[in-house]
């Protein structure tokens, strides 16, 4: 950040900086597993349409995770500024 942004709480700018690494693995894990799903949705051979589905939808589950991980930790980051959000 800017150093006209100084931190005013340090220990919730370091909660939203470890938040930020997890959400990225599980982000990049959900990236692996919607390849592999558009894959077998691409080759489309009776059943493989039907798995790449099923993994697509599984591959929302970390991606959903590691979303919300990235959205608190850049709202926990802008907090502990002590700004306002609106």
């Amino acid at each position: 950040m800017s150093p006209s942004d100084p931190v005013q709480d340090p220990e919730l700018e370091r909660q939203g900086r470890r938040m930020i690494g997890p959400g990225l693995r599980l982000l990049a894990v959900s990236a692996v597993l919607a390849i592999a799903g558009i894959v077998l949705i691409l080759i489309g051979h009776g059943w493989s349409v039907g798995v790449g589905i099923a993994v697509l939808l599984l591959a929302s589950v970390p991606a959903t995770i590691g979303f919300g991980l990235l959205t608190g930790g850049a709202i926990a980051r802008w907090a502990a500024r002590h700004k306002l959000f609106a």
